[in-house]
């Protein structure tokens, strides 16, 4: 193929991919409106539109205060904005999570949840709820329970890891089965633990066994930023290696990439998020597993492209499991994990099917 020929197939592919990336963002912003707009207080779009303008310097003065009624505004200012934007986060962050993971164990069934960094992210938090007031953390604040629950997610991924090596390689059997087992040891121990705790916190426990955003304030959303942002941003500067890597550790390693290193780092990354997001979410299963891989069908494998397009993606699609976890049953509102699991056991059971033919069991 000439020169000629493989820029211009390359510009063509640049093209889609810019269209896809910024219709998925329009998207986003259209899913957001939506979200905010269910609830049990009936409020239109444009006194929700007139509610965001009026907080716009410049431009509130141009707003009909008429068009807002009654506590309309704090209702949707401090209830449901802090949860959209709570879920838009998680998502993204349990997404860029999964293609870390993905990437540096080569295959589309490594995630968060399976690997077991969410239940030893949900086990440590739990400890440091139970233990607060012996541990001294009361006074200390949402970010020490983060750190806390950082340390049991990358201390049950690295276990994984290790325990499944073979040699210099992971196979993806050992790694499933490693990852499942170590999954119900540790949300066996949390049940224990939440029979064994008093009323005053087995609800903290149950919703971070079943996933939720009920619970979410500014503070907390604004506390997990830093930690989705800033490992998302690190994550991108290692999207070649990541490519290098889906090409085989040999061809890494003489295209200059200290493999080792690379996977240890993007673990430890993929660890952070997944802390970060369990600490106001609870444990919210297969967000991680389901984004990257529809990713690749829309936009290929380059990670240059499909860590940020999934991170979009999977905010788009915890906004939307979460409208419809409010919506579902009508009374009550079921928990955002259940929506997420019963999406996500089919997918799972899809890829286990597809990959059958490269493993047995």
């Amino acid at each position: 193929m000439s020169a000629s020929k493989v820029e211009t197939k390359y510009s063509s592919r640049a093209k889609r991919w810019k269209l896809i990336f910024f219709g998925l963002v329009a998207l986003l912003v259209v899913v957001i409106l939506l979200s905010i707009n269910i609830g049990t207080s009936g409020i239109s779009y444009s006194e929700i539109l007139a509610i965001f303008g009026k907080q716009i310097p410049g431009l509130n003065s141009l707003i009909d205060p008429s068009l807002i009624h009654g506590n309309n505004e704090t209702i949707i200012l401090n209830i449901r904005l802090p949860r959209v934007i709570a879920g838009a986060l998680v998502g993204a962050g349990l997404a860029a999570a999964g293609v870390m993971y993905q990437g540096v164990f080569k295959n589309p069934m490594a995630d968060s949840y399976l690997l077991g960094a969410s239940a030893g992210a949900s086990l440590f938090f739990t400890l440091a709820v139970l233990y607060a007031g012996t541990l001294g953390l009361t006074l200390i604040g949402l970010g020490m329970f983060q750190i806390i629950a950082f340390v049991g997610a990358v201390s049950v991924v690295f276990f994984v890891y290790f325990a499944s090596r073979v040699g210099n390689k992971v196979p993806l059997t050992t790694l499933l089965l490693s990852g499942i087992v170590v999954n119900i040891f540790l949300l066996s121990i949390q049940t224990v633990l939440q029979l064994r705790s008093g009323k005053d916190v087995m609800g903290i426990i149950a919703w971070t066994s079943g996933g939720g955003l009920t619970s979410v304030t500014w503070t907390s959303v604004l506390s997990i930023i830093p930690f989705v942002f800033g490992a998302a941003i690190i994550a991108y500067f290692f999207s070649k290696d990541l490519n290098m890597l889906s090409m085989g550790d040999d061809t890494a390693q003489h295209l200059g990439v200290n493999t080792e290193k690379v996977r240890q780092i993007l673990l430890f990354l993929g660890s952070l998020v997944t802390a970060a997001t369990v600490s106001i979410s609870g444990v919210i299963g297969f967000v991680g597993l389901i984004i990257p891989h529809i990713t690749r069908l829309l936009i290929g494998p380059d990670h240059r492209i499909l860590l940020p397009t999934s991170t979009v993606l999977g905010a788009i699609f915890l906004i939307a499991c979460d409208a419809v976890a409010r919506v579902a049953t009508g009374a009550s509102e079921l928990p955002v994990g259940v929506v997420t699991a019963l999406v996500g056991t089919p997918f799972f059971m899809y890829l286990l099917r597809r990959k059958k033919t490269s493993y047995s069991m």
